[in-house]
């Protein structure tokens, strides 16, 4: 594994394309993105320098447990690399899952609909190529954006960690949320049996309008 393929899709006025990463790309993370603290404090790692992304990168592309895509906006000729976004710890067993996150480290990219799509071409993907029955994600309190792009593609919460994060000087939890593939073997297969609570229901609607909007707008060459 290790890298997803190409996936591309409209946002905006511009095209967003998730592709593998290339080791010469990993300096562009280091400033201003990975050195400031209003991109980090959600995080649990301190500031980068270019070293450092070139070990992670170099860790990456060897561990069949994640699916990792680079970020690009594209605009005009000008493609430029804003983040990364993954599918990781990925198991298969009589329940096959994974643990979804994404990073976008230009500001100036915030708040644009952008981690939104990215999310849903990821479950997209997760749930039609890879078939599995759910993908998990966490998001420290504070981080409301986040959280809302997530839910606009299907995740909803399963309970909330106290306490996970200090950051601007004080105590943050975690709430942890899943996305569960709403096809009916799959579905049924991860109930067998028990009732879904009327969350997981409504979560099951945004999953699927989520996957009709990639299949509808995402590419892979």
């Amino acid at each position: 594994m290790a890298f997803g393929p190409i996936m591309r899709m409209p946002v905006g006025d511009m095209q967003i394309e998730l592709a593998p990463l290339t080791r010469d790309v990993m300096k562009e993370f280091v400033r201003p993105g990975m050195q400031q603290h209003g991109v980090l404090k959600y995080l649990s790692q301190g500031v980068k320098v270019e070293e450092d992304e070139e070990e992670w990168y170099d860790i990456v592309r060897k561990d069949p447990t994640k699916l990792v895509w680079g970020i690009w906006a594209v605009e005009s000729d000008q493609r430029t690399v804003i983040g990364t976004t993954s599918l990781e710890s990925i198991t298969r067993g009589h329940i096959h899952q994974a643990t979804s996150g994404s990073l976008i480290f230009r500001k100036e990219y915030w708040g644009r609909g952008i981690a939104s799509r990215i999310h849903m071409a990821r479950t997209h993907y997760a749930f039609q190529h890879m078939g599995l029955h759910r993908v998990m994600s966490a998001v420290i309190h504070g981080n409301v954006a986040s959280k809302r792009a997530l839910e606009k593609s299907g995740y909803e919460l399963v309970y909330v960690e106290r306490n996970t994060h200090f950051t601007d000087g004080k105590m943050h939890h975690q709430d942890n949320l899943e996305c569960l593939n709403p096809a009916d073997p799959f579905w049924n297969q991860w109930w067998h049996g028990d009732r879904p609570t009327k969350r997981m229901v409504e979560a099951r609607k945004r999953t699927i309008a989520a996957m009709q909007w990639a299949s509808d707008n995402v590419t892979l060459p």
